[in-house]
């Protein structure tokens, strides 16, 4: 009897713990070996995919006879695909890890993430890169599976300790992946002397994805050697959307969690997503378009190197800044300001274009030498404000979690809704990238405001994200409804 109310306790007890509790329960310490196996995978799967940003551009623009105009097509095509696969089967594996395990669904996430990366090093044609990402959106589940596993080896006491590691190596791999991609891509031209064969000219871009390969493939038998199935394990407990089956095994029906806090958050996350990816997928190229066309004419190592240093600088913010502004503001404010710094992160693109041609016209085709220095100088200044605007955008992330993590109806309906939160995400990340990749193209080619039109026309999605996030509480959603339901 003693148990079952201990039980219905904790059945009852919120996720977030408020600020004015004055005692909180001793932390169980974190199962490190599990946790670092988790981290390790996840590290794999930022890196794969953040790798090819250096060198899209430049691999597309050869797979498609050269036509920038092309590329921003191509890319809005793919990028379009992965997601499209994700949304399609994300919710399917979060439900196939609940009938046979995590450790299975973890497994085939690493054997796609490691056939993926290597398909996308040896491809010759566009639809080998296209096949290339929808192995890694329709197979790999790490995103969903890795969060529930983490809920499943954690309790209420170091949850949010094990959740505030995960973002470590997805920002290490958003350093390093770009690094590598950007740093050994072409290797024949920039080491000759280590690969000057043919395959290395046959395929310039097999060095960076074969090393990612072989790291992937890694932690692919890490897990198969190492990781502990997390899934308790039950029996006679059929599942059912049926409302008169809901019992305390069984969650509710999907159309009980349908209300207007879960559909608010939700929708946040997805403004967020949605700007967020449209963004991630316009700045590689636009790094590395010819200054002419209207971007900033990088090289592939000059990106690397940048991506490399924002991910590095993006986690130490993450880290140092998300919980005190978080305490000092409220949820609310810091999303508000999170998705208003959107704003300005697009409208620097004309503004460094410009700068971009003014350097041009003074360095390449003759003019006054301090006009050059001093328009490089702006336009790399404005290219740093951007990143830090940037990792500002980024903290709106871990609020958005937060609302939807207190948003739902009943604990034993969170898993559900954060299903529901990541297919959600997967339809924001198909529609942004895909959205601002054609709007960019069109703009270059028909010259809509001077090129810069999709710059535009983001920013004015920004607006409106702002005044959905307005519409939120100033705190997490209050979850002591959660004892009646």
């Amino acid at each position: 009897m003693v148990d079952d109310e201990l039980m219905a306790q904790d059945e009852r007890a919120p996720f977030l713990v408020r600020d004015d509790v004055e005692s909180t329960p001793r932390r169980t310490p974190l199962p490190l070996t599990q946790l670092l196996i988790l981290l390790f995978i996840h590290f794999c799967e930022s890196a794969s995919a953040h790798s090819l940003f250096p060198f899209i551009n430049e691999l597309l623009l050869s797979l498609v006879g050269g036509d920038q105009a092309k590329v921003t097509y191509s890319a809005g095509i793919m990028d379009a695909a992965q997601h499209l696969a994700s949304f399609s089967a994300v919710m399917y594996w979060g439900r196939v890890s609940d009938y046979v395990g995590r450790k299975p669904v973890l497994l085939i996430s690493a054997a796609a993430v490691t056939v993926s990366i290597l398909l996308l090093g040896i491809s010759t044609t566009f639809w080998m890169v296209v096949v290339s990402r929808c192995i890694f959106g329709g197979l790999n589940s790490y995103q969903v599976t890795i969060k529930t596993t983490v809920g499943e080896m954690t309790d209420n006491t170091n949850r949010a300790d094990a959740f505030a590691l995960l973002y470590v190596p997805w920002a290490l791999g958003l350093s390093i992946g770009p690094l590598i991609g950007g740093t050994l891509s072409n290797p024949q031209t920039r080491f000759p002397d280590l690969f000057s064969g043919k395959l290395w000219k046959d395929f310039p871009y097999l060095l960076p994805c074969g090393i990612l390969t072989l790291l992937s493939f890694l932690a692919f038998l890490i897990l198969f050697a190492y990781f502990q199935e997390t899934l308790p394990h039950k029996s006679n407990i059929s599942i059912s959307l049926e409302p008169h089956l809901t019992t305390p095994q069984h969650p509710p029906p999907l159309r009980a969690l349908l209300t207007p806090r879960v559909l608010l958050s939700i929708s946040n996350y997805i403004s967020l997503a949605l700007l967020s990816n449209a963004y991630l997928a316009i700045q590689p190229l636009f790094l590395n378009m010819p200054i002419q066309t209207g971007g900033l004419g990088l090289e592939p190592i000059q990106i690397g190197y940048i991506l490399s240093f924002y991910g590095f600088y993006s986690a130490v913010v993450q880290v140092l800044l998300l919980g005190p502004t978080v305490r000092r503001f409220g949820q609310r404010t810091v999303l508000k300001f999170a998705v208003s710094a959107i704003i300005p992160i697009y409208l620097l693109f004309p503004l460094m274009n410009i700068y971009a041609k003014d350097w041009y016209i003074h360095s390449e085709l003759g003019g006054n030498p301090n006009e050059h220095i001093n328009s490089r100088r702006i336009m790399y200044t404005l290219l740093a404000i951007q990143l830090v605007l940037l990792s500002i955008m980024d903290l709106g992330y871990g609020c958005a979690f937060m609302f939807i993590t207190t948003s739902a109806p009943t604990k034993r309906s969170l898993g559900t809704v954060n299903g529901m939160a990541q297919t959600a995400g997967s339809v924001a990340r198909l529609i942004g990238p895909g959205f601002a990749n054609v709007m960019l193209g069109l703009s270059i080619e028909k010259g809509w405001l001077g090129g810069y039109a999709v710059y535009f026309v983001m920013s004015f999605f920004a607006v409106g994200g702002v005044v959905l996030a307005k519409m939120l509480p100033e705190g997490a959603w209050d979850a002591a409804d959660w004892e009646e339901s």
